[in-house]
């Protein structure tokens, strides 16, 4: 018979892992809360075929940074606060 030990830096180890998970589909509900994958891809797709003004093109840059910097915060749950205009601009896409 195998005895399955688990030390403490195991059970540690485990309980980060799950946090992390956790917190990664935290992230996806808070970017999906803003700006679903619909709007996230008519987004994409108006900018790159020159559809946005330079006002909207300038809020989608601060929408993507802002992405990005929600989806770095994970590990640390610091959440960073939506930018002006980025949720307005997601509901027209």
């Amino acid at each position: 018979m195998k005895l399955n030990i688990q030390t403490a830096e195991d059970l540690a180890a485990e309980a980060l892992a799950e946090q992390l998970a956790t917190r990664k589909g935290e992230c996806r509900t808070r970017i999906y809360a803003v700006v679903d994958s619909i709007a996230q891809m008519n987004l994409a797709a108006a900018a790159a075929a020159g559809g946005l003004d330079e006002a909207q093109m300038s809020t989608y840059r601060t929408g993507l940074a802002w992405i990005g910097a929600t989806r770095a915060a994970y590990s640390g749950g610091d959440w960073p606060e939506v930018p002006a205009g980025v949720a307005e601009l997601a509901a027209q896409f």
